[in-house]
């Protein structure tokens, strides 16, 4: 007996390969990719339902948040400077949130129609103008999310050189939904 608790003694005290603990709430991996089709170096990765960050050149630039208006029920996002030491709303955590105002609505396509349209065909019409590899978005107002950030006179200066560049033909035009992503409202992407 003596022996055996010796023997499970020693076994505990040797060391044992360790298995890395992946917090359930951090999210290191998108889960969908929205990807812009006027110039491909803007890209929108969500990891988590209803928010995520967008990429310009592989980095990331802004947070964004979609969200529901209270009363007519239309869908939007909100979007703000992306900092990756503020704990109050980074993406890749699970129960973050976003204070900011509000950019504008967002509208999801199947093919060239509004999803709500597509909600509304026959199973024959459906068939017709097939759902998969056709998911759209388009983002109604999301350059003016330049005239909110930020506060100070010398940041909103290069915002602004930023956005007359290309950021509005960018933010005017269709994104594609990409793998990974679910044709639905916005904020259930995933």
């Amino acid at each position: 007996m003596k022996r055996l608790l010796l023997l499970l003694i020693v076994s505990l005290s040797l060391p044992s390969p360790s298995i890395s603990h992946h917090d359930r709430n951090h999210n290191d991996q998108s889960k969908c990719t929205i990807t812009s089709e006027y110039n491909s170096d803007y890209r929108m990765e969500m990891y988590w339902p209803a928010s995520g960050l967008l990429f310009y050149k592989n980095k990331p630039r802004y947070s964004f948040e979609f969200t529901m208006s209270n009363g007519y029920g239309s869908d939007y996002i909100s979007l703000q400077e992306w900092n990756p030491n503020d704990v109050g709303f980074n993406p890749r955590w699970k129960g973050s949130y976003m204070e900011g105002g509000r950019v504008g609505e967002v509208v999801v396509f199947v093919g060239n129609l509004p999803l709500f349209a597509y909600n509304y065909l026959s199973d024959e019409e459906k068939k017709k103008n097939p759902k998969e590899g056709q998911g759209r978005v388009l983002f109604i107002d999301m350059a003016q999310s330049f005239h909110y950030l930020p506060n100070t006179y010398k940041d909103r200066k290069a915002i602004y050189a930023e956005r007359n560049k290309e950021w509005f033909k960018v933010a005017n035009n269709f994104w594609r939904l990409g793998r990974g992503c679910k044709i639905s409202l916005p904020k259930y992407f995933l």
